[in-house]
């Protein structure tokens, strides 16, 4: 969200800095899987979803942007999301989301298991049903964060990396900027995009109802094509890179600002995976990891009660889908004062 706001700021001619408590993407950005998801893990209809098709509007474009920025290649595909239910009660649950979405325009596709095999002939655990997002993507986040870290460095922003925010400077409920372990930053206006920290260890001055969910993931090489697009369950998910990599994930767990990872957590992602798939038995172990999503009942975007202080963060899994249609409010919010889409459902009343 930092990387994304201060490119879209300064493009509009504003002085930026950016101020990172340990190097660009090294956090939940990094740890992703790069699942574009606007619809398959959209509950309701209402602002959120709202949110989330206007960040896929705006992807192609803002993916277009930074590749020309940065020079960098990205990968970024738009083949859709298959979801797998297992059990009567999913099945019904995905249908009820498939019914109202179909009524918005967001088309979605009941699949029978042989329907599923047809499309991901690697798929061959056992389902009740299948349903297909055509219009979800994926995109290789890390070279996301790479070419926006390129972008960024290569414009107007002043990039700070390792300096550690310790306080917000106020005056009469207005902010003056921040002091960091490296000495203070004079600002009129200050955007707290810290994620899974917001809360700044109870030192922001506004409570941020945000906490971190620790999310394991697994890695491992296999052959490339296995599985052209991501396909998913409520027990685990597998996402192939171009290159071959497969991300299986993921956890949602309450553990603090630990990052470990745990003999449970994978367990439970590899029996999950298996059964979407017995291919993967033949894999090869390659990496594994942990991040820290920032979670909260909903994304937190727009002013604080202190004049100039603003916030970008609690976006839990959506991160990386909804980083360029933040930016593009959040700066339309500060350097006009209006944005195209209503942020008050998003504003949180500190």
């Amino acid at each position: 969200m930092g990387c994304a706001l201060s490119e879209e700021l300064a493009r509009s001619g504003a002085r930026v800095t950016l101020l990172e408590q340990s190097l660009i993407g090294r956090e939940a950005s990094l740890a992703a899987a790069g699942i574009l998801s606007a619809q398959m893990d959209v509950p309701r209809p209402g602002p959120f979803f709202d949110l989330c098709q206007e960040a896929r509007r705006q992807y192609p474009g803002w993916i277009r942007r930074l590749q020309q920025l940065s020079g960098q290649s990205i990968e970024f595909h738009v083949r859709g999301v298959l979801y797998l239910a297992v059990t009567k009660e999913q099945a019904q649950r995905m249908a009820q989301r498939a019914t109202w979405q179909r009524r918005l325009g967001c088309p979605v596709q009941r699949l029978s298991p042989a329907a599923v095999r047809r499309l991901e002939p690697a798929v061959d655990g056992a389902f009740r049903a299948g349903f297909f997002f055509p219009r979800e993507g994926q995109v290789d986040n890390a070279q996301v964060m790479a070419a926006l870290a390129s972008a960024i460095r290569a414009g107007r922003v002043r990039v700070r990396e390792r300096h550690q925010v310790r306080r917000l400077l106020i005056r009469n409920d207005a902010v003056q900027g921040v002091e960091t372990d490296h000495g203070i930053f004079r600002a009129s206006v200050v955007v707290n995009t810290m994620g899974s920290w917001a809360n700044l260890e109870g030192r922001f001055p506004v409570t941020m109802p945000v906490e971190p969910a620790r999310g394991q993931i697994l890695c491992f090489t296999g052959s490339q094509g296995l599985f052209r697009r991501p396909v998913m369950t409520d027990r685990a998910y597998v996402v192939q890179r171009d290159d071959g990599r497969l991300l299986l994930g993921s956890t949602v767990e309450r553990a603090g600002f630990d990052k470990s990872l745990t003999v449970d957590g994978m367990h439970a992602i590899l029996c999950g995976a298996r059964r979407i798939s017995t291919r993967l038995e033949a894999t090869k172990f390659f990496d594994a990891w942990a991040g820290l999503r920032p979670y909260a009942a909903k994304p937190l975007l727009g002013p604080t009660r202190i004049a100039g202080l603003h916030v970008a963060t609690g976006h839990f899994r959506h991160g990386i889908l909804l980083a360029p249609v933040t930016a593009q409010l959040m700066a339309d919010l500060i350097l006009t004062g209006r944005t195209r889409l209503d942020l008050s459902p998003f504003r949180h009343v500190y």
